[in-house]
């Protein structure tokens, strides 16, 4: 099988090349509103933030360090049109499910029910080495967890079309994204990966020897629920454990863009990478000066000041245009595999 790889490079003119046509004109766009969501599992708890279609009547969700976002926190919903799609939204290493609320709020805003994860253990508020490093395996597992909680849940099950659902991510949550679609990884090249950081003798020895080798929870992640994917500068999938035939067991569409000038997760044995094999993928590559951070919110001064690695981008590059594009992007690709049935 051979993948359709469109890979887009030029200048950057207004809105980027690759949004062209990129999403139908909405007959309106929806106020967003925001819930946060919590469900249990074997003594875990995880966390949920829910982007929705809403009505009116919500109190206005401000964040620090971020601008350019319009949320209402507990809005009603907006129960007409029927069950809506469901996206999935998976953070990057270390980071939260609030960093990306301007993809969600894209999607909600056009009739998507956007359910965005702080990842166990692997959040910017609650870390530990485990759950960064060697179960790593975790993250799709409690993706797929989430899904049958938001089904089984009174109220969103009577919102979500349990047919039409698909993930979206960012960094390790792009190879998230992959990973729960069908993308595998190889047995012993994650058991390496295991091993190296369960060998690192920088990592605090009583942490070490909670650092499992055991890839086999990672073998078969795949959610047969997960309809498409949308990866933002996936990373860092051959370092992971991915090689070639990994991607190829992908058989949903997937969507890949990263910046050419991505300094965390390069294009080369990351997105482009994982697009020459995976069968259905199409790959974006965003041209110019666009590193890493580019898919996390805006920022306002106070985020510039204080986290100018994630908040500052190179001369030239427009995040607000980049994201917009991104965004209908998204709207284009969900909405063309995401279909009623």
């Amino acid at each position: 099988m051979t993948a359709l790889i469109n890979v887009v490079r030029g200048l950057l003119c207004g809105a980027l090349l690759f949004a062209t046509g990129a999403a139908r004109a909405q007959d309106r766009l929806h106020p967003v509103g925001l819930r946060q969501v919590e469900f249990q599992d074997a003594g875990r708890t995880v966390a949920l933030f829910l982007f929705y279609p809403a009505q009116s009547g919500g109190r206005p969700f401000t964040m620090p360090f971020f601008t350019n976002l319009s949320l209402q926190e507990e809005a009603p919903l907006d129960l007409t049109g029927g069950k809506r799609p469901l996206v999935m939204l998976s953070h990057g290493r270390g980071n939260n499910a609030l960093s990306y609320a301007w993809f969600a709020e894209h999607l909600a805003a056009r009739g998507y029910i956007v359910a965005a994860i702080n990842h166990y253990r692997a959040n910017t508020y609650d870390s530990n080495i485990v759950y960064l490093a060697n179960r790593l395996w975790q993250r799709p597992v409690d993706i797929g967890l989430a899904i049958s909680f938001l089904l089984r849940d009174a109220t969103w099950r009577q919102e979500i079309d349990p047919a039409r659902i698909g993930i979206a991510g960012h960094s390790q949550g792009g190879f998230t994204s992959l990973w729960i679609g069908g993308a595998r990884v190889n047995a012993e090249k994650y058991r390496a990966f295991q091993t190296g950081w369960h060998n690192n003798r920088m990592v605090p020895e009583h942490l070490r020897r909670e650092l499992e080798i055991d890839p086999t929870p990672a073998l078969d992640v795949r959610d047969e629920r997960v309809e498409a994917a949308f990866a933002m500068a996936p990373g860092i999938v051959q370092a992971f454990g991915m090689d070639e035939a990994g991607p190829r067991q992908m058989q949903i569409p997937a969507y890949i863009t990263v910046g050419a000038r991505d300094t965390q997760a390069p294009p080369g044995p990351n997105a482009e990478f994982a697009a020459r094999y995976i069968p259905r993928a199409e790959l974006v590559v965003i041209p110019g000066l666009v590193d890493h951070e580019i898919f996390v919110n805006e920022c306002n001064e106070e985020g510039r000041n204080e986290f100018p690695e994630a908040c500052i981008d190179a001369p030239g590059v427009d995040r607000q245009a980049i994201h917009k594009s991104v965004g209908d992007a998204a709207i284009k690709f969900f909405g063309k595999w995401l279909v009623p049935r």
